[in-house]
Protein backbone atom coordinates (compact mmCIF):
# COMPACT_ATOMS: atom_id res chain seq x y z
CA UNK A 1 0.00 0.00 0.00
CA UNK A 2 1.40 3.43 -0.83
CA UNK A 3 0.67 7.10 0.63
CA UNK A 4 -0.57 9.79 -1.24
CA UNK A 5 -1.81 13.21 -0.88
CA UNK A 6 -4.95 14.16 -2.75
CA UNK A 7 -5.31 18.27 -3.42
CA UNK A 8 -8.18 19.66 -4.30
CA UNK A 9 -9.48 22.73 -5.45
CA UNK A 10 -13.11 23.81 -5.05
CA UNK A 11 -15.41 25.34 -8.36
CA UNK A 12 -18.37 27.23 -7.80
CA UNK A 13 -20.78 24.31 -7.63
CA UNK A 14 -18.32 22.37 -5.36
CA UNK A 15 -18.38 25.91 -2.78
CA UNK A 16 -21.86 25.85 -3.43
CA UNK A 17 -22.91 22.42 -2.50
CA UNK A 18 -20.51 22.31 0.87
CA UNK A 19 -22.11 25.32 1.97
CA UNK A 20 -25.77 23.79 1.48
CA UNK A 21 -24.67 20.59 2.93
CA UNK A 22 -21.23 20.13 4.62
CA UNK A 23 -21.76 16.04 4.30
CA UNK A 24 -20.84 16.33 0.57
CA UNK A 25 -17.34 15.81 1.31
CA UNK A 26 -18.67 12.55 2.37
CA UNK A 27 -19.25 11.87 -1.46
CA UNK A 28 -15.28 12.21 -2.14
CA UNK A 29 -14.45 9.55 0.43
CA UNK A 30 -16.64 7.55 -1.27
CA UNK A 31 -15.27 8.06 -4.50
CA UNK A 32 -12.13 7.11 -3.24
CA UNK A 33 -13.06 3.87 -1.32
CA UNK A 34 -13.98 2.79 -4.75
CA UNK A 35 -10.71 2.89 -6.00
CA UNK A 36 -9.79 0.49 -3.02
CA UNK A 37 -8.11 4.39 -1.29
CA UNK A 38 -8.45 4.73 2.38
CA UNK A 39 -8.36 8.10 3.84
CA UNK A 40 -6.33 8.37 7.16
CA UNK A 41 -6.73 12.35 7.84
CA UNK A 42 -8.09 14.98 6.03
CA UNK A 43 -8.10 18.67 6.66
CA UNK A 44 -9.78 21.90 4.73
CA UNK A 45 -7.40 24.17 3.90
CA UNK A 46 -6.87 28.25 4.05
CA UNK A 47 -4.81 28.81 1.04
CA UNK A 48 -4.81 28.07 -2.75
CA UNK A 49 -6.22 24.59 -2.26
CA UNK A 50 -9.07 24.26 -0.24
CA UNK A 51 -9.25 20.44 0.64
CA UNK A 52 -6.26 17.80 1.87
CA UNK A 53 -6.61 14.28 2.09
CA UNK A 54 -3.92 11.85 3.31
CA UNK A 55 -5.18 8.29 1.49
CA UNK A 56 -3.23 4.76 1.48
CA UNK A 57 -4.04 2.92 -1.51
CA UNK A 58 -2.40 0.35 -4.02
CA UNK A 59 0.52 0.83 -5.95
CA UNK A 60 -1.77 1.41 -9.47
CA UNK A 61 -3.72 4.08 -7.89
CA UNK A 62 -2.09 7.20 -9.41
CA UNK A 63 -3.10 4.78 -13.41
CA UNK A 64 -7.25 5.57 -11.72
CA UNK A 65 -6.10 9.67 -11.49
CA UNK A 66 -7.47 10.66 -14.90
CA UNK A 67 -10.68 9.12 -13.93
CA UNK A 68 -11.14 10.37 -10.39
CA UNK A 69 -10.19 13.78 -12.15
CA UNK A 70 -12.86 13.63 -14.34
CA UNK A 71 -15.70 12.45 -11.64
CA UNK A 72 -14.84 15.34 -9.78
CA UNK A 73 -14.00 18.11 -12.50
CA UNK A 74 -17.47 19.25 -12.47
CA UNK A 75 -16.62 20.55 -8.59
CA UNK A 76 -13.02 20.52 -8.11
CA UNK A 77 -9.22 20.65 -9.42
CA UNK A 78 -7.16 17.78 -8.47
CA UNK A 79 -3.66 16.63 -7.70
CA UNK A 80 -2.55 13.42 -6.52
CA UNK A 81 0.90 13.22 -5.17
CA UNK A 82 2.53 10.06 -4.02
CA UNK A 83 4.36 10.54 -0.33
CA UNK A 84 7.24 8.85 1.28
CA UNK A 85 7.84 8.17 5.37
CA UNK A 86 10.42 10.70 6.32
CA UNK A 87 12.80 8.00 7.75
CA UNK A 88 12.04 5.79 4.25
CA UNK A 89 13.17 8.84 2.44
CA UNK A 90 16.45 9.59 4.01
CA UNK A 91 17.05 6.36 3.84
CA UNK A 92 16.93 6.43 0.58
CA UNK A 93 18.98 9.70 0.02
CA UNK A 94 21.66 7.97 1.71
CA UNK A 95 21.89 4.78 0.16
CA UNK A 96 20.54 2.45 -2.12
CA UNK A 97 17.92 -0.04 -0.26
CA UNK A 98 18.62 -3.76 -1.58
CA UNK A 99 16.55 -6.53 -0.34
CA UNK A 100 16.67 -10.08 -0.13
CA UNK A 101 14.15 -12.88 -0.54
CA UNK A 102 12.24 -14.35 -0.64
CA UNK A 103 13.50 -17.94 0.44
CA UNK A 104 11.88 -20.77 -0.65
CA UNK A 105 13.76 -22.61 1.54
CA UNK A 106 11.41 -21.51 4.20
CA UNK A 107 8.83 -24.52 3.37
CA UNK A 108 11.22 -26.89 4.21
CA UNK A 109 10.74 -29.13 7.17
CA UNK A 110 14.03 -27.95 8.83
CA UNK A 111 12.88 -24.71 8.31
CA UNK A 112 9.54 -25.06 9.75
CA UNK A 113 10.88 -27.14 12.70
CA UNK A 114 13.10 -24.30 13.79
CA UNK A 115 9.99 -22.36 13.05
CA UNK A 116 8.18 -24.73 16.17
CA UNK A 117 11.13 -24.38 18.31
CA UNK A 118 11.45 -20.61 18.19
CA UNK A 119 7.60 -19.80 18.69
CA UNK A 120 7.52 -19.19 21.89
CA UNK A 121 10.65 -16.40 22.14
CA UNK A 122 8.97 -15.04 19.04
CA UNK A 123 5.26 -15.38 19.82
CA UNK A 124 4.64 -16.75 23.35
CA UNK A 125 6.60 -14.68 25.21
CA UNK A 126 4.74 -10.97 23.92
CA UNK A 127 1.17 -13.18 24.57
CA UNK A 128 2.02 -13.37 28.32
CA UNK A 129 3.35 -10.27 28.74
CA UNK A 130 0.47 -8.35 26.87
CA UNK A 131 -2.22 -10.11 26.80
CA UNK A 132 -3.98 -10.60 30.59
CA UNK A 133 -6.86 -12.81 29.06
CA UNK A 134 -6.36 -14.81 25.59
CA UNK A 135 -9.83 -16.89 24.41
CA UNK A 136 -9.94 -18.34 21.49
CA UNK A 137 -13.35 -19.06 20.24
CA UNK A 138 -13.96 -21.21 17.33
CA UNK A 139 -11.22 -23.57 16.60
CA UNK A 140 -13.10 -26.30 15.62
CA UNK A 141 -13.99 -24.56 12.00
CA UNK A 142 -10.89 -25.04 11.53
CA UNK A 143 -11.44 -29.21 11.50
CA UNK A 144 -12.60 -29.99 8.45
CA UNK A 145 -10.05 -28.23 6.48
CA UNK A 146 -7.50 -30.77 5.06
CA UNK A 147 -5.31 -28.59 2.46
CA UNK A 148 -3.76 -24.65 2.38
CA UNK A 149 -6.08 -22.30 3.70
CA UNK A 150 -5.94 -18.61 3.75
CA UNK A 151 -6.22 -17.18 7.38
CA UNK A 152 -7.88 -13.70 7.00
CA UNK A 153 -8.59 -10.96 9.99
CA UNK A 154 -9.32 -7.38 10.87
CA UNK A 155 -5.97 -5.78 11.64
CA UNK A 156 -5.98 -3.14 14.34
CA UNK A 157 -2.74 -3.10 16.09
CA UNK A 158 0.79 -4.09 15.75
CA UNK A 159 0.31 -6.92 17.77
CA UNK A 160 -2.85 -9.17 15.78
CA UNK A 161 0.02 -11.81 14.35
CA UNK A 162 0.64 -12.36 18.32
CA UNK A 163 -3.28 -13.04 19.12
CA UNK A 164 -3.64 -14.85 15.55
CA UNK A 165 -1.04 -17.73 16.10
CA UNK A 166 -2.57 -18.43 19.05
CA UNK A 167 -6.27 -19.07 17.31
CA UNK A 168 -4.76 -21.22 14.51
CA UNK A 169 -4.20 -24.96 15.53
CA UNK A 170 -0.40 -26.32 15.03
CA UNK A 171 -0.64 -28.32 12.12
CA UNK A 172 -1.05 -25.35 10.30
CA UNK A 173 0.43 -22.71 12.49
CA UNK A 174 4.19 -24.11 11.62
CA UNK A 175 3.41 -23.78 7.88
CA UNK A 176 2.03 -20.76 8.16
CA UNK A 177 3.29 -17.65 5.83
CA UNK A 178 2.63 -13.97 6.05
CA UNK A 179 3.91 -11.24 4.17
CA UNK A 180 5.89 -7.65 5.24
CA UNK A 181 7.25 -4.47 3.70
CA UNK A 182 10.59 -5.75 1.66
CA UNK A 183 11.95 -2.33 2.36
CA UNK A 184 11.40 -2.84 6.32
CA UNK A 185 12.16 -6.76 6.95
CA UNK A 186 14.32 -7.76 4.30
CA UNK A 187 16.97 -5.09 3.65
CA UNK A 188 20.64 -6.26 3.70
CA UNK A 189 23.53 -5.18 5.74
CA UNK A 190 21.58 -5.06 9.04
CA UNK A 191 23.86 -6.46 12.28
CA UNK A 192 20.84 -7.68 14.43
CA UNK A 193 20.35 -11.49 13.52
CA UNK A 194 16.44 -10.93 15.02
CA UNK A 195 16.54 -8.18 11.36
CA UNK A 196 18.22 -10.43 9.43
CA UNK A 197 16.05 -11.07 5.78
CA UNK A 198 16.81 -14.96 6.48
CA UNK A 199 15.91 -14.53 10.18
CA UNK A 200 12.59 -13.47 9.91
CA UNK A 201 12.09 -15.83 6.74
CA UNK A 202 13.03 -18.72 8.88
CA UNK A 203 11.49 -17.93 12.58
CA UNK A 204 8.50 -15.59 11.45
CA UNK A 205 7.45 -17.51 8.46
CA UNK A 206 7.79 -13.74 6.43
CA UNK A 207 8.23 -13.40 3.08
CA UNK A 208 9.15 -9.54 1.27
CA UNK A 209 6.45 -7.97 -0.59
CA UNK A 210 7.67 -5.03 -2.90
CA UNK A 211 5.85 -1.66 -2.64
CA UNK A 212 4.52 -0.78 -6.22
CA UNK A 213 4.97 -4.36 -7.00
CA UNK A 214 1.17 -4.50 -8.23
CA UNK A 215 -0.21 -8.08 -9.29
CA UNK A 216 3.19 -9.29 -9.04
CA UNK A 217 3.46 -9.95 -5.32
CA UNK A 218 0.60 -12.19 -5.17
CA UNK A 219 3.29 -14.33 -7.56
CA UNK A 220 4.49 -16.18 -4.23
CA UNK A 221 1.92 -16.04 -2.29
CA UNK A 222 -0.02 -18.09 -4.65
CA UNK A 223 3.14 -20.40 -5.22
CA UNK A 224 2.82 -21.04 -1.47
CA UNK A 225 -0.37 -22.05 -1.91
CA UNK A 226 0.22 -24.32 -4.82
CA UNK A 227 3.17 -26.10 -2.10
CA UNK A 228 0.41 -27.24 0.51
CA UNK A 229 1.24 -24.07 2.71
CA UNK A 230 -1.05 -21.68 4.74
CA UNK A 231 -1.62 -17.81 4.67
CA UNK A 232 -2.06 -15.08 6.80
CA UNK A 233 -3.59 -11.90 5.23
CA UNK A 234 -5.04 -8.91 6.32
CA UNK A 235 -7.76 -7.81 3.69
CA UNK A 236 -7.98 -4.12 5.09
CA UNK A 237 -4.49 -3.70 4.16
CA UNK A 238 -3.72 -1.50 7.31
CA UNK A 239 -4.35 -1.13 10.68
CA UNK A 240 -7.96 0.41 11.06
CA UNK A 241 -8.36 3.86 12.85
CA UNK A 242 -11.54 3.65 14.85
CA UNK A 243 -14.19 1.23 15.06
CA UNK A 244 -15.38 0.97 11.36
CA UNK A 245 -14.08 -1.80 9.83
CA UNK A 246 -12.48 -0.86 6.60
CA UNK A 247 -13.52 -2.10 2.84
CA UNK A 248 -11.44 -5.24 2.54
CA UNK A 249 -8.86 -5.27 -0.72
CA UNK A 250 -8.66 -8.02 -3.81
CA UNK A 251 -5.72 -10.07 -3.39
CA UNK A 252 -7.47 -12.36 -0.78
CA UNK A 253 -10.08 -13.39 -3.12
CA UNK A 254 -8.08 -13.53 -5.78
CA UNK A 255 -5.35 -16.16 -4.65
CA UNK A 256 -8.40 -17.93 -3.31
CA UNK A 257 -10.48 -18.17 -6.52
CA UNK A 258 -7.20 -18.87 -8.69
CA UNK A 259 -6.37 -21.91 -5.88
CA UNK A 260 -9.54 -23.16 -4.31
CA UNK A 261 -7.74 -22.49 -1.10
CA UNK A 262 -10.92 -21.80 1.87
CA UNK A 263 -10.88 -18.64 3.73
CA UNK A 264 -10.90 -18.86 7.34
CA UNK A 265 -12.33 -15.26 8.86
CA UNK A 266 -11.08 -14.34 12.04
CA UNK A 267 -12.14 -11.86 14.13
CA UNK A 268 -9.67 -10.12 16.63
CA UNK A 269 -10.99 -8.54 19.82
CA UNK A 270 -9.75 -5.86 21.94
CA UNK A 271 -6.25 -5.06 20.19
CA UNK A 272 -6.44 -1.35 19.42
CA UNK A 273 -6.74 -1.32 23.17
CA UNK A 274 -3.75 -2.13 23.88
CA UNK A 275 -1.59 0.01 21.14
CA UNK A 276 -3.79 1.67 19.22
CA UNK A 277 -2.23 3.06 15.42
CA UNK A 278 0.01 5.76 16.10
CA UNK A 279 1.04 5.06 20.11
CA UNK A 280 4.06 3.85 20.80
CA UNK A 281 3.12 2.73 24.39
CA UNK A 282 1.45 -0.65 25.18
CA UNK A 283 -1.17 -1.05 28.26
CA UNK A 284 -1.59 -4.89 28.47
CA UNK A 285 -5.36 -6.15 28.17
CA UNK A 286 -7.66 -8.90 28.01
CA UNK A 287 -8.03 -9.90 23.67
CA UNK A 288 -10.16 -12.79 21.89
CA UNK A 289 -9.94 -14.36 18.37
CA UNK A 290 -13.26 -15.44 17.07
CA UNK A 291 -13.08 -17.83 14.18
CA UNK A 292 -15.56 -18.03 12.15
CA UNK A 293 -16.62 -21.08 9.51
CA UNK A 294 -14.40 -20.80 6.24
CA UNK A 295 -16.01 -20.02 3.05
CA UNK A 296 -15.49 -21.66 -0.28
CA UNK A 297 -14.67 -19.99 -3.75
CA UNK A 298 -14.00 -21.19 -6.94
CA UNK A 299 -13.04 -19.89 -10.59
CA UNK A 300 -16.65 -19.13 -11.12
CA UNK A 301 -17.21 -16.50 -8.01
CA UNK A 302 -15.81 -13.29 -9.37
CA UNK A 303 -13.40 -11.71 -7.39
CA UNK A 304 -15.56 -8.61 -5.92
CA UNK A 305 -18.04 -11.01 -4.99
CA UNK A 306 -15.93 -13.23 -3.09
CA UNK A 307 -14.69 -10.03 -1.36
CA UNK A 308 -17.78 -9.10 -0.56
CA UNK A 309 -19.09 -12.32 1.37
CA UNK A 310 -15.80 -12.37 3.25
CA UNK A 311 -16.43 -9.02 4.03
CA UNK A 312 -20.18 -9.47 4.94
CA UNK A 313 -18.86 -12.35 7.52
CA UNK A 314 -16.43 -10.48 9.08
CA UNK A 315 -18.88 -7.26 9.47
CA UNK A 316 -21.70 -9.29 10.97
CA UNK A 317 -18.97 -10.47 14.03
CA UNK A 318 -17.61 -6.84 13.94
CA UNK A 319 -21.27 -5.42 14.68
CA UNK A 320 -21.96 -8.45 17.55
CA UNK A 321 -18.91 -7.76 19.04
CA UNK A 322 -19.44 -4.02 18.95
CA UNK A 323 -23.33 -4.26 20.12
CA UNK A 324 -24.70 -2.85 17.25
CA UNK A 325 -26.18 -6.24 15.50
CA UNK A 326 -29.74 -6.60 16.94
CA UNK A 327 -29.35 -9.92 18.09
CA UNK A 328 -26.48 -8.92 19.79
Amino acid sequence: MGQYILLMRDHSEGLRAISDNAAALEGIVAGLERWEAKVIASYRLLGVWDQCYIIEAPSNFLAYRATLAQEWSVTADTAILPALELPLFERLLKQEIRTAGPHKWQIQWWARAARFLLYDYNYGRYGRKFFTNHAVLGRENFNGIKGPCIVVANHASHYDQYCLMKAVPWSIRTNLYIGAAADRWFLRGRKEITLQPWYVSLALGTYPIQRGGGSRSLDYPKWLLEQGANLMLFPEGTRARGRKLSRFKHGVSILATQTGAPVVPIYLEGLQAIRPPGSKESVPGPVAAHVLAPLYFDETTSVPEATEQIYQAMLAKHNEVLGIDSEA
